[in-house]
């Protein structure tokens, strides 16, 4: 039986960061995967949806700009973009393939499963090792309603040589918005069904509003309080049948209701590891609590919010404490997040519901910024920012951000959150300007 020091399963962020740091080690490592060689946020996910999303904001950008200064038309040629993006995916696999095999790591191609709490199958091959790292993704949450195979999922709208028409987005989260903002930006007429008042639950929900009613400029329908009963074909396209007995028709039918784990295949049960909906349960080194073999990282693992930053620190912390234990802890300070919609939606730090949850006595400073030039000048009509200053000490508790930049705004207020700066320290800096940063003063 081929026995490693370190066997890693999936080549995503954390995986590709553990054989990395597996490989500095020295450690006698096999990286086993499934699918191509690269993970989601390669491959299919984070930067090729950035890709698109850079494409999106030129057409977008021009129509809010229009008679301001602006003329002209200009639109997605969708077939090109497609291409565009391959030209930054196709090759990836056999490169990530190349330099774990150069820095002396087996590889192997393959569904892994555990056979017992040391060893694992790998498509008839048993192995042991020391330790187990898992990295294994994500995939679209299973949705318990008839016709739910209909629907594509953000891969595959990233591979459609042609985007049709009528694209209806089943759920209310990332994936929707943001594929709804480039298909907007395509010329579609895109629908976003979401069966609760609140979609974005992890974002503020004052500016998650503002974000609905520019979406209504864009052209994009997004319907609240709307259950999918069902999907069917009907004709050439789709019927979706709603819980209210309201049917929309649509081209393409697309999953964004939310991704869990990709831990079934793995048999988890056999190797004494427990688990549930968030992921393994871990440590704070990122080690199982039930397998001491075991360590897991991003969104295999049951700690912290599904982020590819979040995967590559806890990859980190996980690797640390096999070559030494009890070596490193998985505890950050603040972690921002981003919606890449049109414009961007970012959060970081405490939101108003969880200040108020903790007891906390916050200020709380809700600001529309539609009218400040840097939302004008670029054509936007509806932004806003909010943030949270504890009223005892200053410090900066949160904030919330919807805008042209926000995504870099919201770095900024995370490391002033995690450097426990307060807010009139962060007014006294000088900024560029002018620059959306530069308006961070206004918005403490």
């Amino acid at each position: 039986m081929p026995h490693f020091d370190l066997i890693i399963v999936g080549t995503g962020v954390a995986g590709r960061t553990a054989a990395e740091e597996a490989a500095a080690a020295g450690l006698r490592t096999a990286v086993v995967d499934r699918r191509p060689f690269g993970g989601t946020c390669a491959l299919r996910g984070c930067e090729p949806k950035k890709i698109l999303f850079a494409a999106a904001e030129v057409p977008l950008r021009l129509r809010a700009q229009l008679g301001h200064g602006v003329a002209g038309d200009a639109r997605l040629a969708w077939p090109e973009l497609i291409a565009f993006k391959r030209r930054f995916t196709d090759d990836l696999p056999q490169a990530f393939e190349h330099s774990m095999r150069d820095a002396g790591q087996t590889v192997v191609r393959g569904v892994a499963r555990f056979t017992s709490p040391a060893t694992m199958d790998i498509d008839g091959v048993e192995y042991s090792a020391d330790a187990f790292f898992l990295g294994t993704g994500a995939k679209p949450m299973p949705l318990e309603m008839p016709g739910a195979d209909l629907l594509v999922d953000s891969e595959c709208f990233m591979e459609l040589d042609t985007l049709p028409e009528r694209v209806a987005f089943v759920g209310g989260g990332f994936i929707s918005f943001e594929f709804a903002g480039i298909a907007a930006a395509a010329g579609a007429k895109p629908i976003i069904l979401h069966r609760s008042s609140q979609p974005l639950r992890a974002f503020d929900p004052d500016l998650v509003a503002l974000l609905i009613a520019q979406y209504a400029e864009w052209g994009v329908d997004v319907r609240l309080d709307t259950p999918v009963a069902s999907v069917r074909h009907q004709g050439a396209g789709f019927a979706i049948d709603l819980s209210d007995g309201g049917v929309v028709e649509c081209d393409l039918a697309v999953h964004g209701a939310g991704r869990v784990p990709d831990l079934d295949a793995l048999e988890l049960e056999v190797a004494d590891v427990a688990f549930d909906h968030h992921g393994v349960d871990v440590d704070t080194s990122m080690r199982s609590t039930t397998n001491e073999r075991v360590w897991a990282a991003g969104d295999s693992a049951g700690a912290g919010p599904p982020l590819s930053p979040v995967g590559i620190s806890q990859a980190r912390v996980a690797l640390r404490n096999i070559v030494s234990p009890g070596s490193a802890t998985w505890d950050p300070p603040v972690v921002p997040s981003s919606v890449f919609s049109q414009p961007p939606l970012a959060a970081v730090g405490l939101s108003e519901s969880a200040a108020r949850e903790r007891g906390l006595d916050a200020e709380i400073k809700f600001v529309d910024t539609s009218q400040w030039l840097s939302s004008r000048r670029v054509g936007l009509t509806h932004t806003g920012a909010k943030t949270l200053v504890d009223r005892a000490t200053g410090q900066l508790l949160g904030a919330h951000v919807l805008g042209h930049g926000a995504e870099e705004v919201a770095n900024v207020f995370a490391l002033a959150i995690a450097q426990k700066m307060t807010a009139e320290e962060l007014k006294a800096v000088i900024w560029a300007y002018p620059t959306a940063s530069s308006e961070i003063v206004y918005m403490v």
